[in-house]
């Protein structure tokens, strides 16, 4: 049987699409605290959302753009070789894909039957999140840093003014 272009309606509800686990242990065990803000809703926008054609011959389009995105895990004060075990067990655990997406409403000649379409692209290139703390005797330096960079700004602009109210002086 064939079917009927004119009669054909692709309204659809997207319940949940997504790749990969972003609930995984790993996730779940650090409590999402290593990524940014935002990032648990772009590993799956589509959710909830609802599509609806109104008029005849049309459909939408859905463009994906797939990033995959590593956390390395803390750095933990075990053994070496218990580190070494950890490490090899999170590794499939800290990886999630964030999804940038774009969906479009698409006309269709009058003969075609419409069809709602998911394109996706996996990126080249991949996000990786580091934790890394501060000693610190670096807070320090930079605290000294300031500290002493306003001390010359302020000794340049006192210089600079007892030259110029020297020179009205004469």
């Amino acid at each position: 049987t064939e079917l009927a272009a004119h009669l054909t309606n692709v309204s659809h509800i997207i319940n949940h699409l997504s790749f990969g686990k972003p609930f995984s242990s790993y996730f779940i065990k650090n409590g999402m605290k290593n990524t940014p803000p935002g990032f648990l809703e772009s590993t799956r926008p589509f959710d909830g959302n609802v599509y609806v054609t109104h008029n005849e011959h049309e459909a939408h389009h859905h463009y994906l753009k797939v990033i995959t995105t590593d956390f390395e895990p803390e750095k933990t004060k075990k053994s070496p070789a218990r580190k070494k075990k950890y490490l090899l067990k999170e590794q499939d655990h800290q990886r999630a894909y964030q999804v940038l997406q774009s969906s479009q409403l698409s006309l269709y000649r009058s003969d075609i039957v419409p069809e709602a379409k998911f394109t996706y692209d996996l990126s080249p290139i991949a996000v990786s999140y580091t934790v890394k703390y501060r000693h610190w005797y670096d807070y320090f330096t930079s605290v000294m840093a300031i500290i002493g960079g306003t001390f010359t700004v302020v000794g340049m602009f006192e210089s600079s003014l007892y030259a110029v109210s020297s020179k009205k002086r004469r």
